[in-house]
């Protein structure tokens, strides 16, 4: 599973992923009246939420990628805090928040459906699909580590 790949690329032994149960992802899902997509669900449900080190930061900006780096995946408190505070402040009202950048930028999913990984821009207050599903998604930040 690319998750489990990310944990052993990315992330301190030290510091786990936190567990998240069904039941959290649940509330979150009822507040904001969505689905989580299978595939983020399953990989959190059996690895944890990740929040890597910052070697993967290193790694994008030392190949200068045009690609944001993963700070770390909320947890379902945060997830409904921060999608509600960033819907005040820009943040589309069909996108919720379930992870962020090293920038405090967001990556969400749509409400409407569908697998795709969206990116919130504070700055600029933009939103822009960066990848059609969180298992491809968790995995260009494992192809990184193939070098």
């Amino acid at each position: 599973m690319s998750l489990t790949l990310f944990v052993s690329r990315w992330m301190h032994p030290d510091y786990p992923p936190l567990p998240v149960t069904d039941e959290a992802l649940g509330a979150v899902e009822a507040h904001f009246r969505f689905l989580f997509p299978d595939d983020y669900r399953e990989a959190v449900q059996r690895i944890g939420l990740v929040s890597p080190t910052i070697d993967l930061l290193d790694a994008i900006v030392d190949r200068e990628l045009d690609m944001a780096d993963l700070s770390k995946l909320l947890d379902p408190a945060e997830m409904v805090a921060s999608t509600d505070a960033w819907r005040d402040m820009g943040l589309p009202g069909d996108m919720v928040a379930f992870g962020t950048d090293c920038s405090g930028n967001l990556f969400c999913f749509r409400t409407a459906g569908g697998s795709a990984i969206f990116y919130f821009d504070h700055d600029f207050r933009t939103t822009r699909e960066i990848a059609p599903s969180f298992t491809k998604w968790i995995e260009a930040f494992c192809a990184l580590g193939e070098d």
